[in-house]
Formats: C-alpha cells, sequence, structure tokens
C-alpha cells in the first residue's frame, strides 16, 4: 500500500519499486522476490490505469532533445556539478542547464565552453570511482553496495540519459544523495574504528551539517515573492532565457515596460526566436501603441506552436486598436489552436455575446462545458447568458452547479 502510494502521489515515487525489487534480489529471497514483482505489477497496472484515464494534453517543447550520442556527455556533467553543490552548496539557484550553448568565438564563450568540457572529465572520473566503490563495497560491505544500488536506481531517471524538461535540477538528487551519504557514514564508520577518529568525523559531521542548514536558512529569503526569487536565480548564474523572460512578464505587468523589454531582448540573445519572448515583446510594444513592431514580433510568435493561440488572439486586439474593429474570426482560431486555453476561449464567447451573437456564444460555452465540466467560472456565464434570454429556471440550476463546484465563488 505504501509503495502504491508513493506511486500515486507522484510519478517519481515509482522509483522505490525499483529499490523494493532490488533490495529483494540482494537478499536472494526467491518467495520474497516473487511476491515483490506481483506487487509491482499491481501497482504498475493500478497507474496505468488511471493514467490513461486522464485528459491527454500535449506538453510543448521548446527545443528538441538532446541526441543519444551526446547524453551521455550531460549525464557526466550533471554528476560532476550535483557532487559540487553536495560538497559545496556555494551557488544555489533553481535554473541550471550543462548543456554548451556556442556563443561564437568570444573569450567568455570559449571559456564557458572550456569549463564544460573539463566538467565533463570531471563527471567521467567520478563515475569511474563510484563504480570502483561499488566493486569494493560488493564482497567486502554488503551494506554499503546495497546504498549504493538503491542510489544508481534511484538516481538513473534523473541522470541527463533520459529527456526530461531540463538537464539537471537540484531536487531531483534529495533521495539519491541521502542514499549516497548514508553510505558514506557507514563506509567511514568502519574506516575509523577508534573512538578519537569517530570523534573527529562526528565534529566534522555536525560542523558541515551546520554549515548545510545555514545556507538552507539564509536561502529561504529567495522565496519572499516572485521578484525576489527571479532577481536572486539570476543574479546567482541562473540568467537563463525562461528566467529572463518570467522577470520580463513580471515586469511588464508592473507597468516597467523598458526594465521588461531590456530582460526580454537579453533572453532572444541567449536563445533567438524564443517564441515566448516574442510574445511578450509584441505585447510590450503594443501597450505602447507602436503597432508597427506588434505585427512584427507576432508574425514571427505565430510560427511557433507553443504561442500560436496567444499571437491570433494578440492579433485581434491589434486589430481593435488600430481600428475599433472586434476580428472574430481571428479570436475562433485562436481558440481552437494548440492545446484548449479557457482564458483565450472565455474573450471569444464574450466577443460573441457583446457583438449580438448570444445563441452562438452559449453554444461554444456549452461545447467547453461537456469538455471541462468542472470550471464553475463557465457555469456562471452559462448562468448570465440563460438569465439574459429569459430561460430563469435553467439560470438558477446552472448557477447552483457553479456554486457546487466552488462554494467560494459569490465572494469572489
Amino acid at each position: 500500500m505504501a509503495l502504491l502510494g508513493s506511486a500515486l502521489s507522484k510519478e517519481s515515487g515509482l522509483m522505490f519499486m525499483g529499490v523494493l525489487l532490488a533490495l529483494v534480489a540482494l537478499q536472494k529471497n526467491r518467495p520474497a522476490l516473487m511476491t515483490s514483482v506481483v506487487a509491482a505489477a499491481f501497482v504498475v497496472t493500478i497507474y496505468c490505469t488511471l493514467r490513461s484515464q486522464a485528459l491527454s494534453v500535449e506538453v510543448p517543447q521548446l527545443t528538441p532533445p538532446a541526441p543519444m550520442l551526446v547524453r551521455p556527455i550531460i549525464a557526466a556533467r550533471a554528476l560532476a556539478e550535483y557532487a559540487a553543490l553536495l560538497i559545496a552548496p556555494v551557488h544555489l539557484h533553481m535554473e541550471r542547464d550543462v548543456e554548451t550553448h556556442p556563443w561564437g568565438f568570444s573569450e567568455a564563450g570559449l571559456d564557458a565552453t572550456a569549463w564544460r568540457e573539463l566538467e565533463t572529465l570531471a563527471g567521467v572520473a567520478l563515475a569511474g570511482a563510484l563504480l570502483f566503490w561499488m566493486w569494493r563495497a560488493r564482497e567486502r560491505e554488503p551494506a554499503v553496495f546495497a546504498l549504493l544500488i538503491f542510489a544508481v536506481i534511484t538516481y538513473a531517471p534523473v541522470s541527463g540519459l533520459f529527456p526530461l524538461n531540463a538537464t539537471m535540477a537540484e531536487h531531483w538528487v534529495y533521495v539519491p544523495s541521502a542514499l549516497v551519504l548514508l553510505a558514506a557514514t557507514l563506509q567511514l564508520s568502519r574506516l575509523a574504528p577508534t573512538r578519537r577518529a569517530q570523534t573527529i568525523g562526528a565534529a566534522l559531521a555536525l560542523g558541515w551539517i551546520t554549515f548545510l542548514g545555514a545556507r538552507a536558512f539564509m536561502r529561504t529569503r529567495d522565496w519572499k515573492d516572485e521578484r525576489t526569487f527571479f532577481q536572486n536565480t539570476i543574479a546567482e548564474g541562473g540568467d537563463s532565457a525562461r528566467m529572463l523572460i518570467n522577470l520580463g512578464t513580471l515586469e511588464m505587468s508592473q507597468g516597467h515596460l523598458d526594465e521588461a523589454q531590456t530582460l526580454l531582448e537579453r533572453a532572444l540573445i541567449k536563445q533567438p526566436e524564443q517564441p515566448f519572448a516574442l510574445l511578450d515583446l509584441a505585447i510590450v510594444a503594443l501597450k505602447r501603441n507602436d503597432f508597427a513592431t506588434t505585427r512584427s514580433f507576432l508574425a514571427r510568435a505565430v510560427k511557433h506552436s507553443v504561442t500560436e493561440a496567444q499571437a491570433h488572439e494578440a492579433m485581434a486586439v491589434l486589430e481593435f486598436k488600430e481600428s475599433g474593429k472586434v476580428d472574430l474570426l481571428r479570436l475562433r482560431l485562436a481558440s481552437r489552436t494548440g492545446t484548449p486555453s479557457w482564458t483565450i476561449t472565455q474573450r471569444y464567447i464574450r466577443a460573441l455575446e457583446k457583438s449580438g451573437q448570444t445563441s452562438a456564444a452559449m453554444a461554444e460555452l456549452r461545447a467547453v462545458l461537456a469538455m471541462e465540466w468542472y470550471r464553475a467560472e463557465s457555469w456562471r456565464l452559462m448562468s448570465n447568458y440563460l438569465a439574459q434570454a429569459g430561460r430563469l429556471p435553467e439560470a438558477a440550476a446552472t448557477l447552483a452547479e457553479a456554486n457546487r463546484l466552488d462554494v467560494h465563488l459569490n465572494g469572489h
């Protein structure tokens, strides 16, 4: 039941199934191994059954996954960087990337590439050292060997060998690092048989743990608000295109258009034709009533599937600001492009109603409710349209459904 609970609470919990099977296999208990296999099959069956019934939403990919031949290099770099963070967590930030991004033949670009190659060598050496440690511990220290096997099982999915939404992230190695540290503690306890050596080791461990606790306490301030988080991440070296765009979007929402433009342009330098940077720059230009620049950026943003719908919506807004006309066809196209978006669909529905096409607006809303019945706001909007049409009993029933889905709806 614990295994099933971990798998259903978060997909990464499935790795504990591998840990269980490895533990039983190392004990060489065949009946227990068969029981564990049946339990694992039971968990996988339930997980796959529930997962297959979930709404399928295509996750957009801004960049293609690294080729197979490149992934071992990425895995080596990630291992080296994780080890450095574990020993000396100096530069902590959420945004990390161990891929090489050439900046041309500038000195900074060449230095960054050279450091990445050294990191690759360090990762290969570290992987070799870990394999040697496992080989030595297999016969001499079975408990240490088992912990290292568990660490490998829990680390493999996030090692960089498999395509994920990032090449590395600090929170991915909580479980593997705990297992490695436990194995190292057990190994060192066997190497320090005297009481004096154990006391020295305990004092060093206490000092290290105190240092880690102080670092964690200091960095909790990063989570004060969005601005603090983005600014500190960028200051600590996580100035990726995504972080720059996030901070630029925040600046734009607060009316700081010059700061937003600077950050978004920096993001485009790091990742040319980044679709969200293009879209946000278009919105910045639109807020300034610079229609020519807006149209130029939207023409580029609409070519990317992840921003195509939003670009069409922004084009409709641009058309309205230029001519005062509501482009219903453009809004309809936006609402039917890519992954369904309630924000875009709602704008189209409201535009239909304001143009006098209430029946068409209600038809669109019914189509939304058929697929996304759980949104109380959609039911309330339908209730308003039914009331306008004089269908009061239906409007009351629809509003009751909205309140059932969200008891705080009327207080919003």
